[in-house]
């Protein structure tokens, strides 16, 4: 009989979400460093030397890859011979997940009620997985889940005549119609079979799975080599923007299922995909941070300084007019901060008849919420998120004034078309690529909802801020 205390529990838990959002999983950035070996699109090499680059910094200044740190998402194997003292288990994995995520200055991205949307403020509760296993030893994987890969997730209910065909169909589906929002290159788990929550639960563990690491059984193996293949044909790429390197890997998990069922699970991974593991009890104490060593000593790669066409903000009309889809520019200047709660309120605010919290004319809005700044930095780690979530209400700000968006991800046909009748741009940032965006923010400021935390509105002062104009004021796109 093998006892761990569950105060021991906590601590690892809480290691675990620093480690899994600090440091780069080795399998992943080896596979950057291997597709800058073959890549012939010149915009996709660019964007993953940032990528390569961006996770430099997070690891050397232990900053999180990304500002998104995640829902905590953990597994559990428990073994028939272990004994918890001390307290409740889910509760004290809570505990290391609120610990973890203090002390770590990563991002508290929870809300206790799905439409009330009130933060819990400390990134609790966690989604726990448990498994009962042989054995005197407790494994704990801590997978930090974004919530850009996890929205452009998706289940089927297939029947059985839809058959591996139907299987294939559905991955490659939700790869497309994902497109950039999930920060590619992505990796692609998959479950087939079981019931509707048994699929799901598959799809999450196949993300867990080491890169080229095929499935056992050589004829889902030789699926997930032709899916990949075809999800690289698609030419996606690195940030959406074109590119032979789409995903890194697809990784295929299957059940028993009814007779009368096909459940197929597709969820993805984003580029960052994290994960860390420890293994308590028995012989000794084991930490695996996945990709901690490898990260910090192991794969180095020359990247070349970004350059791109340098612009001050606010630009003038002479400027925008100039400015065409697929230009890389380096903004500087001031920018402002505002996520959904925050367009929400804005929008609310205009109906009433109030003044909004700033003028909105010939200015430009950064959708992104950062990471809490540890002591001494400016800011914490700052990249953008899905800018279709804020669809709904950027016709009304572009017509009040509005002229730059920066996010990442498709727009809407009202937007391009708001857009081009009012003369702005739409701009995208690198995904995923957080750390290295904080490091252009010079100077940052509240402006207002605080209580929004993460989503609050901020003034930012950047200078030679990297972004790909994405939508011209002539309406041309970079798709």
């Amino acid at each position: 009989m093998s006892t761990i205390h569950v105060s021991q529990i906590t601590q690892t838990v809480s290691q675990l979400c620093i480690d899994a959002n600090y440091y780069l999983n080795g399998d992943i950035k080896s596979c950057f460093i291997k597709s800058l070996e073959s890549e012939s699109h010149d915009m996709a090499r660019r964007i993953t030397e940032i990528l390569v680059e961006n996770a430099d910094i997070a690891a050397s200044t232990d900053v999180p890859i990304c500002q998104d740190t995640g829902m905590a998402v953990i597994f559990v194997e428990i073994g028939q011979d272990v004994k918890i003292e001390g307290g409740n288990l889910t509760e004290a994995i809570n505990a290391g997940v609120a610990d973890g995520y203090t002390r770590g200055y990563l991002r508290k991205s929870v809300v206790s009620d799905p439409i009330e949307r009130a933060n819990t403020n400390d990134n609790t509760p966690a989604v726990i997985h448990y498994d009962i296993v042989p054995g005197g030893e407790l494994t704990i994987t801590v997978a930090p889940k974004g919530f850009g890969s996890e929205n452009m997730s998706a289940l089927k209910m297939l029947t059985p005549s839809a058959g591996l065909a139907g299987v294939e169909e559905s991955v490659i589906n939700t790869v497309s119609g994902g497109g950039s929002n999930p920060c590619p290159p992505i990796i692609v788990g998959v479950g087939v079979g079981g019931t509707m929550e048994k699929a799901a639960i598959l799809a999450k563990r196949a993300l867990l799975r080491d890169l080229g690491t095929p499935n056992p059984d050589p004829v889902w193996a030789s699926r997930e080599e032709s899916l990949l293949q075809r999800i690289n044909e698609l030419n996606i790429g690195p940030a959406g923007l074109g590119g032979s390197l789409t995903a890194m890997g697809v990784h295929i998990e299957t059940y028993p299922t009814h007779i009368a069922g096909l459940p197929v699970a597709v969820n993805i991974g984003c580029h960052v995909t994290r994960h860390a593991s420890a293994v308590l009890g028995g012989e000794a104490y084991a930490y695996t941070p996945a990709g901690h060593t490898a990260n910090i000593a192991g794969f180095t790669v020359s990247i070349p300084a970004i350059t791109g066409k340098k612009l001050r903000l606010p630009l003038s009309q002479s400027d925008i007019a100039e400015l065409r889809a697929g230009d890389m520019v380096l903004l500087s200047g001031s920018i402002y901060t505002a996520r959904d709660a925050a367009h929400k309120r804005i929008v609310e605010m205009l109906e009433r008849g109030e003044q909004p919290p700033f003028d909105f004319d010939g200015q430009a809005v950064y959708y992104a919420g950062p990471a809490p700044a540890k002591p001494g930095q400016v800011i914490g780690s700052v990249g953008p998120t899905t800018s279709g979530r804020m669809d709904k209400y950027s016709p009304t700000l572009i017509a009040r004034g509005l002229k730059l968006m920066i996010g990442k991800g498709k727009r809407s046909p009202e937007v391009r078309e708001s857009i081009v009748t009012h003369g702005g741009a739409y701009f995208v940032a690198i995904g995923g690529a957080a750390a290295y965006m904080a490091r252009c923010v010079k100077s940052s400021e509240p402006v207002a909802f605080d209580d929004l935390g993460t989503e609050a509105i901020r003034r930012l002062t950047v200078e030679d801020f990297p972004a790909i104009v994405a939508i011209d004021a002539n309406g041309n796109t970079i798709e």
